[in-house]
């Protein structure tokens, strides 16, 4: 079997071979596309390693080479604690003359040994990607959404039964759940403010969307960055670089761009706009996995806010550490990572025991956050939780 995939979970459930194909050539990993990355992880430390070793034989010739020159040109002139009348006597001049040629054939062979010494090149390292984030001291930690009693439907039809939590500065939040439960709903319920949805005056959002362009493609990709942000053009092409816009490649106007590059620019646009919090809805979908990769990197280290919705998986693990999840009509909030989240049993499917521990772990943490900041969304969600536990015990 053959797979073409973006899928890396999918590819690490299914795949015992990884071919990369790269600068014109297929390379061939043994094992998942877990085991192929840790494989280029360590090719990495290899070559890092390599360099290191490299450079340093490199500057122990260099610094000799150089030695011996300075030593060659001061060959021909006599000891200081030899007089005059003793460098005229036959015989002296010629044999500094005789040292000077034996030590410039040193150097000689040691630019030799250089010349032969096998090249390792310095591997391209990311460039940090530092930028201020709009409000950040009136944001980072505190709350600056609150969702009161919102309702989720199309038509008639109930996605979602009247829900409430919050959104803090800095938090990550995944929205997921089966196709068609409302993730999308939800999201736009957000870039419309819909009734319910509170959004802190400290917010400045921007919204992703595969339905939505915010790129003008008569322009070039550096002039659509730059039209949304105060960042520095320096950082711009810092931020381009990262989703692999490099050099003048920054100067091609977005119509001749693919549908996958398009997509970068997009997100790319977005997050160094003038924003703290971004809106995504399925931002992976079109992108190749070096592109999803880059795009996990910027978000971990985004110190705004993200709320996202995505299929993703590993996309889902490496960024969030907070969940949604609308199942059964419901939308639950998880305190917590992706991994966090799965390894916890389902109330619903769990046994009394099960669904009694996930309560108690909920309640502490609950009360744990209430003793740091207190406010009513988490003393409603406090109550709600006891009133569950009450109902369980009977």
């Amino acid at each position: 079997m053959l797979i073409v995939s973006h899928d890396r979970a999918f590819l690490d459930a299914l795949c015992t071979k990884i071919w990369e194909i790269q600068d014109g050539a297929i390379t061939e990993y043994t094992g998942n596309y877990s085991d192929y990355m840790e494989q280029k992880k360590v090719a990495r430390q290899q070559h890092q390693a390599a360099y290191e070793k490299y450079e340093k034989k490199k500057k122990q010739l260099e610094d000799a080479q150089k030695l011996k020159e300075k030593k060659a040109e001061r060959a021909t002139k006599a000891p200081k604690k030899i007089s005059s009348s003793e460098a005229r006597i036959t015989g002296v001049k010629p044999y500094f003359a005789k040292k000077q040629k034996k030590l410039q054939k040193t150097a000689k062979a040691i630019e030799t040994r250089l010349e032969k010494l096998e090249k390792v090149e310095k591997r391209k390292e990311t460039a940090p990607l530092k930028m201020d984030v709009v409000n950040e001291e009136n944001f980072k930690d505190r709350i600056i959404l609150r969702i009161e009693n919102v309702e989720g439907k199309i038509g008639d039809r109930l996605l979602w039964k009247k829900t409430g939590f919050y959104v803090r500065g800095g938090d990550k939040l995944a929205i997921v759940g089966p196709n068609g439960s409302g993730k999308t709903t939800f999201l736009r319920k957000l870039v419309q403010q819909d009734p319910g949805l509170l959004f802190s005056p400290s917010v400045e959002w921007g919204y992703f969307s595969q339905h939505v362009t915010i790129l003008d493609v008569e322009k070039t990709i550096i002039d659509n960055v730059q039209s949304s942000s105060k960042q520095d053009e320096t950082l711009i092409r810092t931020g381009l670089a990262r989703m692999h816009f490099f050099g003048e490649d920054v100067h091609k106007p977005v119509h001749v761009l693919s549908g996958g590059e398009r997509v970068k620019v997009a997100l790319a646009k977005l997050f160094l706009s003038d924003c703290n919090t971004l809106i995504l809805d399925e931002p992976t979908n079109f992108l190749d996995t070096a592109a999803v990769e880059a795009l996990e990197s910027l978000l971990k280290d985004y110190a705004g806010s993200v709320i996202f919705a995505s299929h993703d998986r590993r996309f889902i693990e490496e960024v969030a550490n907070r969940i949604v999840v609308i199942r059964n009509q419901e939308m639950e909030v998880f305190e917590g990572d992706w991994h966090h989240y799965q390894n916890m049993p389902a109330p619903s499917q769990g046994t009394d025991q099960d669904r009694r521990l996930l309560l108690e772990t909920k309640i502490s943490d609950v009360l744990s956050r209430l003793s740091i900041e207190p406010s009513p969304e988490l003393e409603h969600e406090f109550q709600k939780l006891l009133k569950e536990k009450r109902e369980l015990d009977g």
